[in-house]
């Protein structure tokens, strides 16, 4: 049952990391169009180009890591990390957009559009990664408790039974 499973996850995850390094690609032409060296974008484009490279490199490090390891990014920990990121995403490229649906254009407006487009899919990829995670996650990854903990449990347990 876990093969499909992880074999779904690294797709999406390898799509997901694709997408976003697509998206940074765009995002630093677009830093040096005329339009954002005359600050008539501030925010949207600096709030998008603090947020995608770190979210994009641990993407691409998690792609590398699960050809090495076939566990890593199955965990509750990679789970709340496509959870926030798809949101932080989705959030970042839908504020690009939207600013630059507002504006009159120019001959860099694609740019713009395809680098938020890129984005916003990367973004509801890992969402979807996330919900495959929490679905087909196996449940002793859901009730990790340490050690020590583990052992006081197992204790009490025992002076009850």
């Amino acid at each position: 049952m876990s093969f499909p499973f992880r074999c779904v996850n690294f797709v999406l995850q390898l799509a997901t990391a694709l997408l976003e390094v697509i998206a940074l690609v765009l995002l630093i032409q677009i830093l040096f169009t005329h339009c954002v060296r005359g600050q008539e974008y501030g925010i949207t484009v600096w709030m998008y180009i603090f947020f995608l490279p770190p979210i994009a490199l641990q993407s691409v490090v998690l792609v590398i890591f699960r050809l090495c390891c076939t566990t890593v990014g199955l965990d509750p920990i990679a789970m709340t990390f496509n959870l926030t990121s798809g949101l932080v995403c989705i959030a970042c490229a839908l504020t690009l957009l939207i600013a630059m649906s507002e504006h009159c254009g120019n001959e860099f407006a694609f740019l713009f559009y395809l680098s938020s487009a890129f984005g916003i899919v990367a973004g509801v990829l890992h969402l979807l990664n996330a919900c495959v995670c929490n679905v087909f996650m196996p449940l002793s990854e859901w009730s990790y408790l340490k050690p020590s903990k583990r052992e006081r449990k197992k204790a009490l347990k025992k002076d009850y039974a």
